[in-house]
């Protein structure tokens, strides 16, 4: 079933908990200093111990008899970090985008849906708005990434982590281009506001007055559920245009946690349920794990979710 097709008909989609922050601390593997991630499925080991881990979030969603999505571990490779890397001249995002569709394949009669989104995040730093790139260079800079996953046939992109309304606009613009589904997805405060200070509500206005009829989906992540749900309150405008979240398992602000040594975290069962509470509330599809969440994260968030099963 294709993105459009599931928002239309699923009340809400799983998605997968963190992979970026659950392997960086593992023993197990070595990310490039560069693309960190994204370099792991160049090695055999490595790309065995990515693979349970997306493996894990897709179990889950099998049991549960939920659809899925799961993002490519491409947040960091972008053009400029590739040709830095280890991996320069290797279609980075092209093969990340495979190695999904490898997994996928091995689903084929599991009787859910298994969506992958071409995943893309800010040039600078996701914690510090004043690292963004205006609208134009942030347009022209992320071009090549999009363009790359559009090529590699993800079901939708995305552009996690964003903390600033110019950077959005640019890669907003770039990702309506392909004609694929695409989300813009930002770091929210308990103010309402994105991290340069942008009330969200703006933010949306302005990026749908700049696509036009090729229209952005919007979701938010690394943020609380908590936090999340006092930003939504403040913005009571923009209800429903929401469709994903995925949560950092710690309630700090993004302002807290930069910088932290060690990572912070909540029990699957206190996450799950200030799920529970914002989804009560507002109409959010896509439900996930973002910063200090893990396998056991999202089958209590499926849980709630209402399979009696994994509660």
């Amino acid at each position: 079933m294709d993105f459009e097709t599931l928002l239309k008909t699923d009340k809400h989609i799983l998605s997968q908990g963190s992979v970026y922050e659950l392997l960086r601390r593992s023993p197990e593997v070595e990310f490039d200093e560069h693309i960190f991630h994204a370099g792991l499925i160049y090695d055999a080991h490595f790309a065995t111990v990515l693979e349970r881990v997306y493996r894990s979030y897709i179990d889950t969603a099998v049991a549960s008899g939920m659809s899925i999505v799961v993002g490519t571990a491409t947040w960091r490779a972008n053009q400029e970090r590739i040709r830095a890397s280890a991996f320069s001249g290797h279609a980075v995002n092209e093969d990340n985008a495979r190695f999904l569709h490898e997994i996928r394949k091995s689903y084929a009669d599991c009787g859910i849906s298994i969506l992958i989104e071409g995943d893309i995040g800010p040039r600078g730093d996701a914690y510090k708005p004043e690292e963004a790139l205006d609208a134009d260079s942030a347009r022209e800079f992320h071009s090549y990434q999009i363009t790359a996953l559009a090529s590699a046939r993800v079901d939708y992109l995305q552009a996690s982590t964003l903390p600033a309304l110019s950077e959005a606009i640019g890669i907003a613009r770039a990702m309506a281009e392909t004609g694929l589904p695409y989300a813009i997805s930002f770091v929210v405060e308990k103010s309402g506001c994105l991290l340069d200070g942008t009330r969200l509500g703006a933010a949306i206005a302005t990026i749908d007055d700049a696509v036009g009829d090729n229209g952005a989906r919007f979701s938010i992540n690394c943020v609380h559920p908590t936090i999340l749900l006092q930003a939504l309150d403040k913005n009571p405008e923009i209800a429903g245009r929401i469709i994903g979240f995925c949560g950092n398992t710690s309630d700090l602000s993004a302002a807290e946690l930069d910088g932290m040594a060690e990572l912070q975290t909540q029990e699957p069962v206190e996450f799950a349920l200030a799920n529970k509470q914002l989804l009560d509330a507002h109409d959010i599809q896509i439900v996930g794990g973002c910063c200090g969440s893990g396998p056991d994260h999202i089958k209590k968030i499926a849980g709630i979710l209402g399979d009696p099963v994994i509660r």
